[in-house]
């Protein structure tokens, strides 16, 4: 990983961690209303589980001028401090899951409007498969990434989210710093909106191994031009987040994703379409 990038990065977490515990405390806090009470304690198992499915549609790889349609599995389980969640199953326990958080988690810290939680996931990966603008250059293997995550609730509905997940395996991955802002609002009883804001940031590992053209590829496996991507700001993006209680256990889930590259990321000769969207729907059966 780049050294002085590494060194931005945990500063700027130290930081947050700063302002966050700064912040005046006159009165004994309360959870935020959008927080469910940690059920990590003693005699309170806290034990939720979600099932289904979700179809979602978006670019390829990001840059991509095509898009494709998939169905994921949507699987969620909680038991005390701990959750197993995989395609935005997490978003439905009620733990401060974002819909792109997967892999097993456990949360550490929970102080009412500061929570700081750790997870594992395997993924990460990109295959060139039947891209064309792809041929010619190596896959990125699927590798075991950790992340650590930040909450930070600012009121009952605003909350700023920070997560960093490094590629442990080394397999070209690198370290990836997630920065986001969200606004919860009841739209009627039984439907949740979300909308959320993000700014996001890749080390040169990262950046390279999805946006780079190595010199001792071009011109030879592949007719694009040599390309180094540095570290920086990888991407932003809008969206939305929403569900909605059908009946009893039945909720129907969906999300909402438009995304600028940026920096080297949008420079890329890899990248045809730089500003794009994503789309999913989902119904789940949660206990």
């Amino acid at each position: 990983m780049n050294t002085s990038f590494t060194t931005a990065v945990w500063f700027m977490g130290l930081c947050a961690v700063g302002m966050a515990c700064a912040a005046p405390s006159a009165a004994p806090e309360t959870p935020a209303a959008n927080h469910t009470p940690f059920q990590g304690t003693p005699g309170h198992a806290g034990f939720v589980w979600a099932l289904g499915a979700s179809v979602g549609n978006g670019a390829t790889y990001p840059g991509s001028e095509r898009r494709g349609t998939g169905i994921s599995p949507v699987i969620g389980l909680a038991l005390g401090r701990y959750t197993l969640s995989t395609g935005g199953g997490g978003a439905l326990l009620d733990r401060d899951l974002d819909r792109a958080d997967s892999g097993i988690s456990a949360r550490l810290v929970d102080q009412g409007k500061l929570r700081l939680s750790t997870s594992l996931r395997w993924g990460g990966g990109r295959s060139v498969g039947d891209e064309p603008r792809l041929q010619g250059l190596p896959d990125v293997r699927r590798t075991l990434r950790l992340r650590a995550a930040l909450i930070y609730d600012v009121d009952e509905r605003w909350s700023l989210r920070s997560s960093l997940s490094q590629d442990l395996l080394g397999r070209g991955s690198g370290a990836v710093l997630n920065n986001t802002a969200r606004y919860e609002l009841n739209l009627a009883p039984g439907t949740e909106l979300s909308l959320v804001a993000g700014v996001h940031l890749a080390n040169s590992t990262h950046m390279n191994s999805f946006f780079g053209v190595p010199v001792a590829l071009s011109g030879v496996t592949t007719p694009l031009p040599a390309f180094h991507a540095r570290a920086g700001m990888h991407s932003t993006e809008i969206g939305m987040d929403w569900r909605h209680n059908l009946h009893h256990h039945w909720v129907l889930l969906g999300g909402w994703r438009y995304t600028q590259l940026r920096g080297d990321a949008r420079r890329s000769p890899l990248t045809l379409k730089p500003n794009n969207y994503g789309v999913s729907i989902g119904l789940a059966y949660r206990y």
